[in-house]
């Protein structure tokens, strides 16, 4: 006990930042509040310098491709907003773009995971790529407004935790689990209004 307490001490306040902002932005994504994209962007940055000190190339390349996500996902839902009063309605991701998804996570885990271990001492880097590749998918459907993004965030949030708890990055492990906890929650709600949407959908093609 006296080893987690002095770890938590020991933890830089940029890791505590990425925490704090990372939790409270994906709450307020789950409830659909445009400014979880502001948060992220700060989330992203923080977690960009850490991965590069715990040598997990792969979340490193995804935590800077997440901040250009996340400017595009802050404009887009702010447009939606502004054009509707209204935020982008929740449905499911298509069919075509879930296989599209699903061979983008395998040959990303694969040819990423491959890249990795053998240019880099990267820390598990299949692993660390399987985990990047799920989380692009699910940061991709977040913009969208997908409801399967909480699959895809469970997923990578559950690795993450292992990735980042054997080094001993505490903090960032319980990040995750709380990440991995708000992803299961985002799912139970958003599915009711994905099924809302998807029935209203199906009323309006029978006109």
């Amino acid at each position: 006990m006296q080893t987690i307490i002095d770890q938590l001490l020991a933890t830089s306040w940029i890791e505590w930042l990425g925490t704090i902002t990372g939790i409270v932005g994906v709450y307020l994504s789950i409830k659909e509040k445009v400014v979880a994209w502001l948060l992220f962007i700060v989330c992203y940055s923080a977690y960009v310098y850490l991965s590069w000190q715990a040598e997990l190339y792969a979340a490193l390349k995804m935590n800077v491709v997440f901040i250009v996500i996340s400017i595009y996902g802050w404009i887009s839902w702010s447009k939606a907003l502004k054009a509707a009063d209204a935020p982008r309605e929740v449905g499911h991701t298509p069919r075509s773009q879930l296989l599209i998804a699903a061979a983008f996570i395998v040959c990303g885990s694969f040819g990423f995971g491959w890249g990795l271990s053998t240019y880099t001492s990267g820390f598990m880097p299949y692993l660390d790529a399987f985990a990047m590749s799920c989380a692009f998918t699910a940061q991709w459907m977040l913009s969208r407004k997908y409801i399967e993004n909480w699959l895809c965030w469970i997923i990578a949030d559950v690795i993450y935790v292992g990735l980042w708890g054997i080094q001993g990055y505490l903090v960032s492990a319980g990040l995750f689990i709380g990440f991995s906890i708000l992803a299961i929650k985002g799912w139970f709600e958003w599915k009711p209004i994905a099924q809302a949407s998807r029935t209203t959908e199906k009323a309006h093609a029978d006109l």
